[in-house]
């Protein structure tokens, strides 16, 4: 962020200085005083298990320029020109980052979907940095103060801003995107999601594609084959949209695709080739989105091929813990029916040799259809290529019954209530060779087996030696 004044700030704000005006100037801008620098305006949010409000003094005593609080206690308590008191900080956040984004002359791209936003994001600023100057979200920053923080944390000189739109209610993805303003609009895909919030499918998309009202007068809609039959028949005046995928109507379409163990190869166009080291169908997808907003800045095929060889994935997306007899793929950052069926598939067109074991944790927030839904993704387990089920969770023996119900005794299925309960149990379900997937919604802490499988795999090792 470019230097801006205190008194500019409460302006912008409509904040009133609990104190004399101070002329200092923020830097930056903070909501956590652990990576608070010098000169930062720091924002004391409240959430569920947090109150920034309690780290107003050591914002202070850290060097910030100024603290935006919405307690008229902590003003009152210190009379002092850095504390900036607003009816709400979070809105406040909100709001200095859409007039910052005004301001700035770079071209800002919204990642939004259901499903391979964090990759797609990572994987388009891959193919532009080889080229350009610009600013991505961190990790998942897709929610209100993620956003803001995004776009705040871009400097004047850059030429492009990723930032990601994420929702779990209805209205999230408009008010972000009025925020972040967006030249390009990428749509990674349309799933089942948040049907606790949005009732169903329909509602899901009509959520994800209420960012087009709030999108620049010549913009951009990105959208996979998948994510475009939801599409609205028009888009606003001035803007147009592209599609990316495998079909005839892909400007630029994957003619040629291989699976490897360690990474897959396509052919775009017949002509352009490339190679990402990362595994699942749906990834290669993700990289063509990647593809397509590199040839809109006018990128070479060479330099993005170059850029998206050297990606990875982000933590817990399909990442692989290769132990000495043992390999465990961590899928368990999320997961929704969608998500489910497209880590099965990654598994699936792994040929490497060992027995697939699927642990598959809940998903969260699907409301009255989680039991169809869990249902459902037990059939599509029961007819993939794994050879062991272990389903966890409050929802474990739905999906269950839905492996039962295509695999029959075709596979080994087993279902525990609680992590717990599954990691007393998992070593006596281990071989050696065997591939394990990982996927349950966050709130599933899934990956606390893995120290579990990894003992076992030393165990088993020192016992063979």
């Amino acid at each position: 962020m470019r230097p801006v004044g205190l008194l500019e700030i409460c302006d912008i704000l409509r904040a009133k200085p609990a104190g004399p005006a101070s002329d200092a100037r923020a830097k930056s801008v903070s909501t956590d005083t652990r990576t608070l620098m010098p000169g930062a305006l720091f924002f004391a949010i409240r959430g569920p298990n947090f109150d920034g409000h309690n780290f107003v003094e050591t914002a202070l005593e850290k060097g910030a320029a100024a603290v935006v609080v919405d307690r008229n206690d902590i003003a009152s308590q210190h009379r002092d020109g850095r504390v900036l008191l607003v009816n709400d900080a979070l809105a406040a956040l909100g709001k200095l980052a859409a007039w910052y984004r005004r301001s700035l002359a770079a071209q800002v791209i919204a990642v939004l979907g259901s499903n391979g936003k964090t990759t797609t994001k990572d994987l388009v600023h891959a193919v532009l940095k080889a080229r350009l100057k610009g600013t991505a979200a961190e990790k998942s920053f897709n929610n209100a103060i993620g956003v803001s923080l995004t776009l705040l944390a871009a400097a004047p000189t850059d030429q492009y801003v990723i930032t990601e739109i994420g929702t779990n209610a209805p209205g999230e993805v408009a008010a972000l995107s009025r925020i972040a303003c967006p030249d390009y609009a990428i749509v990674t895909s349309i799933a089942e999601e948040h049907l606790e919030g949005f009732g169903s499918l329909e509602g899901v998309a009509a959520e994800e594609f209420s960012f087009l009202p709030n999108l620049t007068g010549r913009a951009t809609v990105v959208l996979s084959e998948q994510a475009a039959p939801f599409a609205p028949r028009r888009l606003p005046p001035g803007c147009r949209a592209i599609q990316y995928g495998m079909g005839p109507d892909a400007p630029l379409r994957i003619s040629q695709l291989e699976h490897h163990e360690d990474h897959q190869s396509f052919v775009i166009n017949d002509r352009f080739r490339y190679r990402v080291p990362l595994m699942g169908q749906h990834n290669v997808h993700n990289a063509l989105a990647a593809i397509t907003i590199g040839t809109a800045f006018r990128l070479e095929h060479d330099t993005m091929a170059r850029a998206l060889e050297k990606a990875s994935p982000p933590p817990m997306r399909l990442n692989r813990v290769e132990f000495e007899s043992i390999c465990v793929i961590n899928d368990a950052y999320n997961a929704n029916p969608g998500s489910m069926r497209v880590a099965f598939e990654a598994i699936d067109q792994d040929s490497t040799f060992g027995r697939k074991v699927f642990i598959l944790g809940d998903m969260r927030e699907l409301g009255t259809a989680a039991g169809r839904c869990h249902e459902a993704v037990g059939e599509a387990a029961g007819r993939s290529s794994a050879a062991v089920i272990i389903t966890v969770g409050a929802f474990a023996r739905h999906t269950a019954d839905g492996a039962v119900r295509t695999a029959g005794t075709r596979k080994r299925i087993y279902s525990f209530p609680t992590v717990e309960i599954l990691q007393q149990k998992l070593p006596q379900l281990l071989q050696r060779g065997d591939r394990v997937l990982l996927k349950a919604s966050r709130g599933v802490a899934l990956e606390k087996l893995i120290p579990t499988i990894e003992a076992w795999d030393r165990e088993h090792m020192a016992t063979v030696t």
